[in-house]
């Protein structure tokens, strides 16, 4: 069995009170201060271990992603490859926030039995981030999947699920997976970027700002919002009645399944040991026959 991923308890605090102060300042306002039921801090306080292997698909620094096997994977017994799920993390599209606070919910999958493909891509503030560079990070990182060859893992049995910021990415770069990826699972999915964007709080700015990207093309402006556009035909979007950061008309998405969770926060979503977790981790077994 793999070691728990061992951090000094010093370290870990300063680590976890730097982004637990980011990401309140990000959501400033009335917002932050609503009370959820998990907070951002507990999502950093889960028990972690390290990915087995990182895996690169660009030049740029932040162009890689994190291969996690399942916990009982053993090179010299590998009786059944394990079906993946790929992971897109959330937090605003900016660079300020990284593939590092998910790494609690890569472990319990790995403890679950499934294999993950947990996706760094460039982001707002990074150079080639934004739009369309996070997309195209996206999608690249998708292609370098499927093309990997490693014995513990099934590229045929393939979920794509993103949260928040991430979800909108993940709606997008599955637009026409529908043969490779079998289901896309939105965490608190921001699916009408423009609608978001058109907000207050320090989140929904970054939004604006990657929608400012795209300029005055139409085009690209519409390319870049998930709503009104032909996507994945087996979507379901898991949200929080109590999300303050993405709200819950967000989920209504036409042609998805909606999962409205009760008294649920922005990082229940996150959180395998939430009632959202467990709905979460009991459709990935139904998808992908675990």
């Amino acid at each position: 069995m793999r070691p728990i991923l061992a951090l000094s308890s010093s370290i870990l605090s300063f680590c976890s009170a730097v982004l637990f102060i980011a990401f309140t300042a990000v959501v400033s306002g009335p917002a932050a201060h609503a009370q959820v039921s998990v907070s951002f801090q507990d999502v950093l306080d889960l028990p972690t271990r390290e990915p087995d292997q990182r895996i690169t698909y660009g030049s740029a620094e932040p162009q890689f992603a994190e291969l996690w096997l399942p916990l009982q994977y053993t090179e010299s017994e590998v009786e059944h490859r394990a079906p993946v799920v790929v992971f897109i993390h959330g937090g605003c599209w900016l660079n300020s926030f990284n593939v590092g606070h998910t790494h609690g919910l890569m472990t319990a999958l790995t403890e679950a039995g499934f294999a993950a493909w947990n996706i760094e891509y460039r982001r707002l503030d990074d150079e080639g981030g934004g739009w369309p560079g996070s997309l195209e990070d996206v999608q690249q990182a998708l292609e370098t999947l499927f093309a990997l060859d490693h014995p513990a893992i099934d590229t045929e049995r393939v979920v794509v699920a993103g949260h928040s910021a991430g979800g909108h990415l993940a709606l997008l770069a599955t637009r026409h997976e529908e043969e490779r990826v079998r289901h896309v699972i939105g965490l608190a999915a921001i699916t009408d970027l423009a609608r978001y964007a058109a907000g207050e709080s320090g989140c929904e700015q970054a939004a604006a700002r990657l929608q400012a990207m795209a300029g005055h093309d139409r085009e690209a402006i519409r390319s870049m919002n998930p709503r009104g556009q032909s996507l994945h035909p087996q979507i379901t979007l898991f949200q929080g009645e109590s999300d303050f950061i993405v709200r819950p008309e967000q989920a209504e998405l036409p042609g998805a399944n909606q999962r409205l969770i009760e008294r649920a926060g922005h990082f229940d979503m996150i959180h395998p040991s939430t009632p959202t977790g467990q709905e979460l981790f009991q459709l990935l077994k139904q998808e992908l026959m675990l």
